[in-house]
């Protein structure tokens, strides 16, 4: 792995699109080779469908996985599933069990996000550091979203767990979550890091969507830590 070029494979966030990766992906392509993931609008998928899809996309090649959100869960399931492959795991502003209660998330699985107001939505989203190209980006994924696969997402959130992958993951693990997040409370996956060990934590000032907002640190954290294994595997 350390004689070729560094793959990066990126897992989207609720909406699925993989659009919202520009900005980082742009920070990444200089020293990295990234793919990013794009879900099909499809209401039956479950976090079993989307981790198919995921090893599909990765075939037999040796990558590192990030997995953002909605996709934290699938990136470490995946990495369960490939073993040795998967050379490390990003994850970033997300869970490994559902992080509010269930009842909570299917309830808002029934709201319209259109009718929520975009000035609440971007504040809980983006905290201080949005920007107008953003808002307008968010605003057109949320018009175009279909409400029944938005709704399967979120009720597959309300169930999914899984620490135990998490636990008995043997790559290397980096977590970035912002400190500003209230949409994903940040305590949870620190106290999953805790209890797991071997893992690097990063909090960086930013809300939920991170790897927009500070896509230049996220972005530094990342080689960092994608270079750092290539060179010990390499050294080993």
């Amino acid at each position: 792995m350390a004689n070729g070029p560094i793959e990066i494979v990126l897992l989207p966030g609720l909406d699925g699109t993989g659009d919202l990766f520009d900005r980082l992906a742009a920070r990444l392509a200089p020293d990295l080779t990234v793919t990013i993931v794009r879900y099909p609008q499809d209401p039956s998928l479950g976090y079993a469908g989307y981790a198919e899809i995921v090893r599909n996309v990765i075939g037999k090649r040796p990558v590192f996985l990030l997995g953002e959100s909605f996709s934290g869960p699938v990136a470490v399931r995946v990495a369960t599933q490939l073993g040795r492959q998967v050379q490390g795991v990003v994850l970033a502003a997300t869970f490994v069990k559902n992080p509010w209660p269930g009842c909570f998330i299917r309830r808002a699985a029934l709201v319209d996000p259109r009718t929520t107001p975009s000035r609440l939505r971007d504040a809980v989203l983006m905290g201080p550091f949005g920007d107008p190209e953003l808002v307008k980006k968010v605003e057109g994924i949320v018009a175009t979203l279909s409400r029944s696969v938005r709704a399967s997402r979120l009720k597959a959130i309300a169930e999914v767990d899984v620490r135990r992958d998490f636990a008995q993951l043997a790559c290397p693990i980096l977590v970035l979550h912002g400190r500003g997040d209230w949409l994903v409370r940040k305590s949870p996956i620190q106290r999953a890091v805790c209890e797991r060990g071997r893992a690097r934590m990063v909090v960086i000032p930013g809300a939920h969507m991170l790897l927009q907002t500070r896509s230049a640190e996220a972005a530094a954290e990342i080689v960092n830590f994608t270079k750092s294994i290539a060179e010990a595997h390499h050294e080993a």
